[in-house]
Order: structure tokens, then sequence, then C-alpha cells
């Protein structure tokens, strides 16, 4: 059962400074819902590389990159959009899009003509003693 009644939109600069707000934002809803600490990490890490990866590719874009996380009974959906520049500032792009892969369920990337976003699942893991 996946409600999602709640969204929680952020506007951040396009400055690294910000991406341990927008982790800790993350963290606090995840923790909200009753992920465990392991999934709750997960979700700080996927949410830092998204973020990061976003800030390069923006790079002297105008304006912010929002956050958008949509809390469920059973996942969180995080979205992070922002202007894209069209210059990749990040050598290992592809090692950032590989971790935030191994992080999260679901996982998409969306490069528009200016626009880039990137889409991020979470479910929680349901551990079951016989």
């Amino acid at each position: 059962m996946r409600t999602m009644t709640e969204q929680i939109r952020l506007s951040f600069p396009h400055n690294p400074a910000y991406v341990s707000s927008a982790r800790l934002t993350a963290s606090g809803i995840a923790n909200r819902i009753n992920f465990d600490i392991d999934e709750i990490e997960d979700i700080k890490t996927a949410v830092s590389e998204a973020c990061t990866y976003i800030i390069r590719r923006s790079a002297g874009a105008k304006g912010n990159f929002e956050l958008c996380l949509v809390p469920s009974t059973d996942s969180i959906t995080v979205e992070i959009t922002a202007e894209d520049s069209g210059k990749n500032q990040h050598t290992n792009e592809e090692m950032s899009l590989m971790m935030i892969k191994a992080l999260v369920d679901e996982f998409t990337i969306t490069k528009g003509k200016k626009q880039i976003s990137i889409n991020m699942l979470k479910k929680h893991t349901k551990t079951v003693f016989d």
C-alpha cells in the first residue's frame, strides 16, 4: 500500500554547503516513517550523491535546486531537480550514479533541454522472523 498524502518541497542554492541540510531533512523524514538506521544511512548517502551530482551538472545555472520528498507507509520518494547547464564538471559521474543505484530500490535520471532530475524510491525492508 503506497498512499502518498504528504509532500515536502525545499529549494537550496547551487552550493555544496547546503547538501548537508538536504541530507538532514531526508533523514528526519525517513526516521518519521520508521525506516531503520541502515535504510536511513542509505537514503542520506543517496541524497548526498544526487545533490552533489545535480549541483555539478547545474554549475553556472541560475536559480536553485529543488528537493521533493514524498513519504508513504512503506517507502519514500526523493526527487532532486535543477536547471541543467550542460556542463559536466564531475569526472566520476558514473561512479556517483552507480552508488545511487546501489542504495535505492528504484532510480531514474531525466535530462531535458534545460532541466535535469533525479528520482529515487527507497522501500522499507521487512524482516520476517519465523
